[in-house]
This record gives structure tokens, C-alpha cells and sequence, in this order.
């Protein structure tokens, strides 16, 4: 006996679907996606940090207005951005790179440098650059390394070995300035600094150096102590000179102390024998007295206690005879 669908299968599985129509329904067309696919690749970025060229792909050629502005930048299809850095880039020759710069000094020694120049991109360049040193974004940066290279050793055969040892800073400025010369000229950038890391001389220089420094700091040395007892001895001589200069004026001082003090003296013994004279002429006139008599009466005026030489203040009486020798006198105390 035949038997039909069983109702219950068929009301559990449904109604029949059509799957390949309902996933034709939520594709969308090849034309949408392709259209979706241009949208996307028309659009490219620019960071803060960066600069950008337009190049067409398809076409083959670079905008000349530099991109300088940040964002999201609509380029269309077949343009994308060349990037370049608008930050300061590092240039570095060192052991660790293994691309020390070998070179000579200018009195022949060899020399091994090893240097770090800091260099930024000149936007208004930026498209020259391209078209004369770039087959892709980039490329600048190993001309850039060759000519350093070049313009640093070259530059090294200006200076002695003497002068790397004791002037580096100096030199690393000379070198700054000749490279950033060019590098403003003909690879549309500037060089912001320069550093000599490294400047390897040979051995024997390098002690003979040291041994010249430690020499030369000895004479220095002396040189200042010399200063310094000069300075000292001239001191010391000022110093005399004004002692002397006291001395002679307390010299000076004293002779006239001295001179005036005699001559006060001399002045009083005038004033005293004036006194006398005048005392003893009006005694000789008076008691008419000839010389001989005037000599005794002086001499025992004297004795007496009379004329300049008297002591007033002694207390020995003096008595004279008349007639006796004026050598001779006779001396008693006072009742």
C-alpha cells in the first residue's frame, strides 16, 4: 500500500526555501565593489611628523605641490603619497655600523672618525629632490651618507693631529658649517648640528701627546707661581718703599725737632748774654770799674751766684774777701 508525505515531517521542515536566490539578494553587484574598492584606495594619510608628494602610478608623475598639512588627503585611484620625515634625521658613522670614516690629518697621520650629523629636509625641495637623486622614496638618504663622507674627510686633511686632540669642538663646527653649505645648495636641506664621536690617532702620537700635555700643565704651573712671587716681590717692594718713605719722614721730623730746639736754646743764651752785657755795662759805669776789676767783680758775681750760671735754688752761702785771690773762698753753712 502506497503511502503519502508524512504531514508531520512536512509541517516541521516548512515551506521549501530558495537559498541560492537569498544570497544572490544580499550580494551587491561587481560594480558596487568595484566602485566601494576605488573609494577606499582614492583616500591616503599624512602624519604630523611628515611630508608627501602626490605620484600617479599609471601616469608616472610627481605633483610639485609638497604636502605639508596632516590628515586624511583624497588622492584618487591611482595617486599615493611619497612620504618624507619633517622632523631632524640622524646621519651616523660608527663602529656599531661598521662605516667609520677613514681619512688624514694634515701632517699625514691616519685618522679614523667616527661622527653624528642631525639634518632636516627643506620642504620647497622636497620635489627637487626627488627628480634628481630618487628612483623611489628614500633613495636621497645613501647620497646623502656618500657625500658626507666625502666633504668630512676631505675636510680633515685641514687639521693637525695636535689640533683633533685639543680643538675637537671647534672642528666639529667647521665641518658643520662646510657640509650644511653644501648640503643648503645642492641637496635642498640643512645640517642643525655635528658631533665627533670618535678620532682615533695612532698610539705612539697619542702618548706623545699626553706626555706633551702633562709638560705643559707643569709649565703652566710654574708660570702661575712665578706670577704669583712676582706679584709677592712687588708687594714686598711697595711695601719697603713705604717704610722707607716713613723712615725719612720721621727723619725729617726729628732734625727738625732738633734744629728747632737748638736754635730755641741759641735764642734763649742770646737773650741771657744780652741781659748780661747790658747787667754789667751799667755795673762798670756805675761803679767805674776798669776792666781788670770788672773781671773780678764778675768772677765773683758768678761764684756768688749771680750772672746766667746761677743756681738760685742752691743753699750754699758764698763769702769773698777783697783783695784775695779769686781762686780762693771760704764756705760755711747757714745758723
Amino acid at each position: 500500500m502506497a503511502m503519502g508525505p508524512d504531514p508531520r515531517v512536512a509541517e516541521a521542515e516548512g515551506p521549501p526555501r530558495a537559498p541560492r536566490l537569498r544570497a544572490r539578494r544580499e550580494l551587491p553587484a561587481s560594480g558596487d565593489r568595484l566602485r566601494i574598492h576605488v573609494l577606499v584606495c582614492s583616500f591616503g594619510s599624512l602624519g604630523p611628523t611628515e611630508l608627501g608628494l602626490r605620484y600617479d602610478f599609471v601616469l608616472q608623475t610627481v605633483s610639485s605641490q609638497v604636502e605639508v598639512q596632516a590628515g586624511l588627503k583624497l588622492l584618487g585611484p591611482t595617486t599615493r603619497l611619497l612620504k618624507y620625515p619633517k622632523t631632524i634625521q640622524t646621519i651616523t658613522y660608527d663602529a656599531e655600523s661598521q662605516n667609520l670614516l677613514a681619512g688624514r690629518t694634515k701632517d699625514g697621520l691616519p685618522l679614523t672618525l667616527g661622527i653624528t650629523f642631525q639634518y632636516r629636509l627643506m620642504p620647497d625641495g622636497i620635489y627637487h629632490l626627488y627628480h634628481t637623486f630618487e628612483q623611489e622614496a628614500g633613495d636621497y638618504e645613501q647620497v646623502y651618507k656618500l657625500m658626507a663622507t666625502h666633504l668630512i674627510t676631505e675636510m680633515a686633511t685641514n687639521f693637525t693631529a695636535y689640533q683633533f686632540f685639543n680643538e675637537k669642538q671647534r672642528i666639529a663646527e667647521v665641518m658643520r658649517e662646510e657640509v650644511n653649505n653644501y648640503f643648503q645648495a645642492n641637496f635642498w636641506s640643512t645640517v642643525e648640528s655635528l658631533q665627533i664621536n670618535e678620532d682615533d690617532l695612532p698610539d705612539e702620537f697619542t702618548e706623545m701627546i699626553l706626555t706633551a700635555a702633562t709638560n705643559k700643565q707643569k709649565i703652566a704651573k710654574m708660570e702661575k707661581t712665578r706670577s704669583a712671587m712676582k706679584v709677592q716681590f712687588e708687594t714686598a717692594i711697595i711695601v719697603a718703599q713705604a717704610q722707607a718713605n716713613m723712615t725719612l719722614q720721621r727723619a725729617n721730623g726729628t732734625r727738625s725737632q732738633i734744629l728747632n730746639n737748638a736754635l730755641a736754646d741759641a735764642a734763649i743764651i742770646d737773650a741771657y748774654v744780652e741781659a748780661e752785657l747790658q747787667a754789667y755795662t751799667k755795673i762798670k759805669g756805675g761803679l767805674g770799674l776798669k776792666s781788670a776789676a770788672l773781671v773780678d767783680y764778675i768772677w765773683y758775681d758768678t761764684l756768688g751766684g749771680g750772672g746766667v750760671s746761677a743756681n738760685s735754688s742752691g743753699s750754699t752761702e758764698v763769702q769773698m774777701l777783697v783783695g784775695v785771690d779769686p781762686a780762693a773762698y771760704i764756705s760755711g753753712s747757714a745758723r
